[in-house]
């Protein structure tokens, strides 16, 4: 049961990490997770969004696919494969996922946010700021500014929709919301 708690907080470390943007770090504490409890899935997925980060998708996706063999209803084993098919071309595999991961946690803010962040890659605008206010609709205040610094949603952090997704997301956090 200890080496359960070590690497679930050694993994929330390489989650919070990944959100500052710093994937090197996250990947090392990931890494590390992993080595201590091999059967979660979680850190397999978020090791393979560092991959995808840092410019490794192929990686990505083989650790993807390992997190889906320890748990085929993992939604963010799911969002992991779409993010890296993404990034290998593999629009339509992407979407499935995506929509997969959606079904397995359609609570999940994660899930629609990587979605969104696929949209938005893709330079889908409206694709991107209908899933982002769905994600937002889910997520806690303080996320508002992981999106703000996100270098996936940079393309559009100075449109007014975004300003006012954002705004309205921190004015929840305010409020305790």
């Amino acid at each position: 049961m200890e080496d359960k708690r070590k690497a679930a907080a050694l993994t929330q470390r390489g989650v919070d990490l990944f959100f500052q943007s710093r994937y090197d770090e996250a990947l090392a504490a990931l890494e590390e997770a992993a080595q201590v409890d091999p059967a979660a899935s979680r850190p397999w997925s978020a090791r393979a969004l560092c991959m995808a980060q840092l410019g490794n998708p192929r990686l990505g996706l083989t650790l993807a696919e390992r997190a889906l063999e320890l748990d085929g209803n993992a939604p963010m084993a799911y969002t992991a494969r779409a993010t890296c098919r993404r990034r290998l071309g593999d629009g339509d595999g992407a979407r499935a996922d995506f929509e997969r991961a959606m079904a397995l946690a359609p609570d999940d803010y994660r899930v629609y946010y990587n979605y969104a962040c696929h949209w938005a890659e893709l330079g889908r605008e409206e694709e991107c700021r209908q899933t982002l206010a769905m994600a937002f609709d889910l997520a806690p205040g303080h996320f508002a500014a992981v999106a703000t610094t996100d270098p996936d949603l940079a393309r559009y952090s100075r449109r007014e929709w975004f300003r006012d997704l954002t705004v309205a997301l921190k004015q929840r956090a305010a409020l305790g919301g």
